[in-house]
């Protein structure tokens, strides 16, 4: 057996103590981290020997791609070094974006700090859109992208530093009067931002690296504050991203880097992974490190996925060895007629939210309880950015897209009426939203109560959350069905907002990473089976895992077809699902739907099939009385993906 080295407290192999605990000459290092290999852990294990070795805290910087994983790593780390934990920066790129331009507003060039999310960049896109069409609306305006699809456009080209005329020509179909048309549309769209003091996600990461790139004297400061950044999922990172982290190298900065680009899933976000791949050419003096011990799966499991690796014409520099050894049994690939019968068997890991309808049907018929993850963002929900808007328009008397929902809310306040008091409110250089709602429409309507009420108690985050849901809940409950269900969203509302300081570091966090209607229902729930999306499954893990609907045209997807670039993105989905499974791994999939003869017959000519040949040796097709609840010796549904 391998023997394990101490790292304080942290138990590590060979290969993650060399990692945690580099002292060498490289500035920059890349551990490279298969699936299930440790990555958190060796993460954990050089901040601890960094701040063992004397390094201040305080000049330690965590960046993550999720508040969730940025939490887990400090309360991992406070356990392990204690209360000097709390110093350490730990978050996500866009949030410590936000949080160093907080401070120095003057510096970034900003007007404003209203971070707004996806739902008010189309109203502000639909605005553009309306304005620049004016008279040809008619005449052309069932042909020009809709302002969702514009914002998709503007922000894919931003995250990956490509003019948007260039980037339109060679990945649209648009004409170059569409295309002159909608590069129009972005700039009058970043105009209007910044002039009413709105940043949308994308200007965090682009104001912050474009202002260190021009300001010398900013950026060495910036970066003096810091003496080494380790990130997260490097694989993840986009090149807005990637450039902040070049400036901060430039500088000095030390960088310990975890990325798997075998797990790079988000290429449709900007995401490129041969930040990974050529790390030792973008960052000179540095060092490559492996991690290909995994902790989770069976070998069985990993023989499986390496093959898959194994297949592309890429070469991904790791193959997984388990630390677990074999199981004695091979994962499942299991064929059923259609997908009904597909669902009836089980229970499950998907490729897109289309596809666990059939499942969540089959759920309900038999009364298995489930959580599904992957699904509606919480905050698209009506009632939750009806509170939301209160509780910004308390956050800055300024935010006029907050102040037209929340006066619409009120019976007798229209378009108009509500245009003409926010108008009033920008207009008025005291700063003072209560005296103009006061004058416009009397001491006593709810509205101004519930504005007042909302101001008087925002020192305490839940306070205002509850005062906010408590002003709108009598008129909300008579705009909504369902409002007993509607209600519990916004109690868990109220109980999260507790974690936080401040109403605005609250609407901050909420806005910047929001969680779905399940993520907060799952909070809650105690024996369930997880629903779940691949991209949302990335970083978990199940003792039992179902890759559902694994048939051709969905790995890789039909649209990917033909592009070497999309279809090995789709093989690392694929990759990603599998190596979920601590103990059991099913592959499950159907002939109907477009999913063709894989049964009998081979793909079409130039067709990818990722699971078209896979040896015998492998995979179980038939699996005779299989029981999840007595499957490695399982007792509880919520064991189950």
């Amino acid at each position: 057996m391998e023997k394990e080295c101490i790292n304080a407290d942290i138990k590590l192999n060979p290969q993650q103590e060399a990692a945690a605990q580099y002292s060498g000459s490289a500035k920059s290092l890349l551990i490279m981290a298969g699936a299930g290999c440790g990555k958190t852990r060796t993460i954990i294990a050089r901040t601890s020997y960094l701040i063992r070795s004397g390094v201040d805290a305080s000049r330690i910087l965590m960046m993550t791609f999720t508040n969730r994983a940025a939490r887990e790593m400090k309360m991992r780390l406070q356990s392990e070094v204690g209360p000097v934990s709390h110093k350490v920066q730990a978050g996500t790129f866009h949030a410590f974006c936000l949080r160093i331009m907080r401070r120095i507003p003057n510096s970034f060039g900003i007007l404003g700090l209203n971070v707004i999310d996806v739902d008010d960049q189309n109203a502000l896109m639909s605005l553009v859109r309306r304005r620049r069409l004016g008279k040809k609306a008619k005449e052309i305006g069932k042909l020009m992208p809709k302002a969702a699809q514009l914002n998709r456009y503007y922000s894919y080209c931003r995250n990956t530093c490509q003019e948007p005329m260039d980037w339109l020509n060679h990945n649209s179909e648009l004409n170059q009067e569409f295309i002159r048309l909608c590069s129009d549309m972005f700039a009058e769209y970043q105009k209007t931002k910044l002039e009413r003091g709105y940043l949308d996600f994308d200007d965090l990461l682009a104001v912050f690296g474009s202002v260190l790139e021009q300001k010398t004297a900013l950026r060495k400061d910036i970066a003096r504050l810091f003496e080494e950044c380790l990130v997260d999922e490097m694989q993840d990172t986009n090149p807005l991203q990637f450039k902040i982290l070049q400036q901060f190298s430039r500088e000095g900065v030390r960088l310990f880097c975890v990325g798997d680009p075998a797990q790079s899933i988000y290429r449709f976000r900007g995401a490129n992974f041969e930040h990974v791949y050529l790390f030792d050419k973008l960052f000179p003096n540095s060092e490559i490190m492996m991690l290909s011990k995994n902790y989770r799966s069976y070998q069985e499991i990993l023989d499986l996925s390496n093959w898959l690796l194994n297949r592309s014409p890429l070469d991904y520099k790791n193959k997984l060895i388990a630390h677990r050894g074999n199981a004695g049994r091979n994962p499942g690939l299991i064929d059923f007629d259609s997908q009904f019968e597909e669902a009836s068997w089980i229970a499950v890991l998907v490729r897109t939210t289309y596809d666990a309808k059939p499942i969540e049907a089959e759920f309900i018929q038999r009364e298995i309880p489930y959580v599904f993850i992957g699904g509606t963002s919480l905050l698209k929900s009506a009632h939750v950015r009806d509170i939301l808007a209160l509780l910004r328009t308390a956050r800055s008397f300024d935010d006029d897209l907050a102040w037209m929902r929340y006066l619409q809310l009120w019976p007798g306040i229209g378009p108009k009426t509500a245009e003409k008091i926010v108008s009033a409110i920008m207009a008025s250089n005291a700063k003072n939203a209560l005296e103009v709602l006061v004058k416009q429409l009397g001491l006593g309507h709810p509205a101004v109560i519930g504005y007042k009420n909302v101001m008087a108690a925002s020192p305490v985050p839940q306070k205002a959350v509850e005062s906010a849901i408590q002003t709108l809940a009598p008129v909300l409950e008579s705009r909504y069905d369902r409002w007993h269900l509607r209600l519990k969203d916004l109690e868990l509302i109220a109980t999260v907002s507790e974690r936080y300081k401040s109403v605005v570091e609250f609407i901050d966090a909420f806005t910047l990473e929001p969680m779905t209607n399940t993520e907060f229902n799952r909070l809650e729930a105690e024996d369930v089976v997880t629903l779940i999306t691949v991209h949302s499954a990335k970083g978990t893990e199940a003792p039992i895992c179902f890759v559902a609907g694994a048939k051709q045209g969905t790995y890789p997807h039909v649209r990917s077809i033909g592009e070497l670039e999309s279809e090995e993105e789709e093989r690392r989905v694929l990759y990603v699902a599998m190596t979920r499974a601590k103990n059991e791994l099913f592959i499950t999939r159907s002939t109907d739907n477009r999913s063709g003869f894989w049964m009998t017959n081979s793909s079409a000519e130039g067709e990818e099939y990722f699971l078209e040949d896979v040896p015998q040796n492998l995979v179980a097709h038939k699996i005779e009385g299989w029981s999840p609840y007595v499957a490695s010796g399982l007792t509880s549904l919520k064991d189950v993906y």
